[in-house]
């Protein structure tokens, strides 16, 4: 394909579900050695189970402190990139982190060096990469001038979005058709057709784009979709009397936000989730920032998606491609470990706060993810010269 022309990959009417299938791939891109040090940890939490029909007070506790800890409060920063922020205790701890985490923006010449003669595959996630984190949901609007940088960045690179929201959500929120999506954490992936990918796999089928264009959709989990619609309801029905709490459904998971709610009613939220999801031994109970998301148990996340999208692009095994992913949440992690794990490419974590990441460098916030873009878009154009 040719990796200068855009990349169309619209969203469509979903046909009925297909049976499921799990889909496994390796792939060999060239190892490096950038800076950072390995890290491993469990990503995925299991909400606590009841002993007398309550949740144990200790596990419960534990439970109550990772949601806490999973949302950190972010300060508002300079928006000049060559400024320093006034010396405070909390800059200092940033710096120190920095040097585990180099600034992507910083280290932006290192990373080129090393992708010269490669192919880059970019991929980003939404919320709080591409848009800042908002206290409404349905308001995660981004910027017109990152969608103009998200545009400029797929006229050069394959390019797609992997987040937690339904693929029809973050489509409506991006609106460009010359990216590939990928919603529910990956469960819901619309990408460009590979025969070898929609030939084997029942989860995998072609259909044809309002353009006349042929395209793969992969939906590993379709048979859990009964299953979520009833939990989103009964979700809906739980939180219904806790101010502040809002459930969304996302297709293939259930998101239940408490960024707007007292802190005193998190565990009744967790009480609530935790009376639905014992009558389904199937869905599990993850966090990110200040959401608690409801999904199929099976062996699928964001570092699977990044694969599947490798493969269905034609960049799997093969020693020129560099992947690069932008996420900013615990979800986004999977990915990350993927790309340390393979020595593949670059995982960069949004954070302006220090934290563990399987990431090699990092960028402070959507403005930093929008600098970074640009300065993409400038490097392939004057190497192109």
């Amino acid at each position: 394909m040719d990796l200068k022309s855009n990349h169309s990959a619209p969203v469509l009417t979903d046909p009925p579900p297909v049976n499921k299938s799990r889909f496994g791939m390796r792939s060999n891109l060239l190892p490096y050695s950038p800076p950072g040090a390995a890290f491993s940890s469990s990503l995925l939490l299991t909400i606590p189970r009841k002993k007398n029909g309550v949740l144990d007070d200790v596990r419960s506790s534990s439970w109550l402190d990772a949601m806490k800890s999973s949302s950190p409060t972010h300060k508002k920063i300079t928006k000049d990139f060559n400024t320093e922020p006034a010396s405070t205790d909390a800059d200092v701890t940033y710096r120190t982190w920095l040097l585990k985490y180099p600034s992507a923006l910083k280290s932006f010449e290192q990373i080129t060096n090393y992708a010269k003669g490669k192919r880059i595959a970019l991929f980003l996630d939404y919320d709080g990469t591409l848009s800042p984190i908002v206290d409404n949901p349905d308001r995660a609007f981004m910027s017109n001038s990152m969608r103009a940088a998200v545009r400029n960045v797929a006229k050069f690179f394959p390019t797609a979005i992997i987040s937690g929201r339904s693929r029809d959500k973050v489509y409506n929120f991006v609106g460009l058709t010359e990216l590939y999506y990928a919603g529910s954490h990956g469960m819901d992936i619309m990408g460009p057709v590979r025969h070898s990918i929609s030939n084997g796999h029942p989860n995998c089928i072609r259909l044809t784009d309002k353009q006349g264009k042929e395209v793969n959709l992969f939906q590993p989990a379709s048979e859990f979709l009964p299953m979520i619609d009833e939990v989103f309801r009964s979700l809906v029905s739980c939180t219904k009397e806790i101010k502040g709490a809002e459930v969304e459904n996302n297709k293939f998971c259930v998101s239940v936000h408490y960024r707007n709610v007292d802190e005193k009613y998190w565990k009744t939220i967790v009480q609530c989730v935790d009376d639905i999801l014992k009558d389904y031994p199937r869905l599990r109970l993850t966090h990110g920032r200040k959401v608690l998301e409801v999904r199929p148990v099976i062996d699928w996340d964001k570092g699977k998606a990044v694969e599947f999208l490798l493969e269905s692009l034609g960049l799997s095994n093969s020693d020129d491609v560099l992947p690069i992913y932008v996420g900013d949440d615990q979800t986004d992690e999977d990915a990350f470990k993927v790309l340390r794990d393979g020595k593949r490419g670059y995982g960069i974590l949004v954070s302006s706060v220090p934290k563990e990441s399987n990431a090699f460098y990092s960028l402070r916030d959507p403005l930093e993810v929008m600098e970074f873009l640009k300065l993409l878009v400038m490097w392939k154009k004057s190497s192109a010269l």
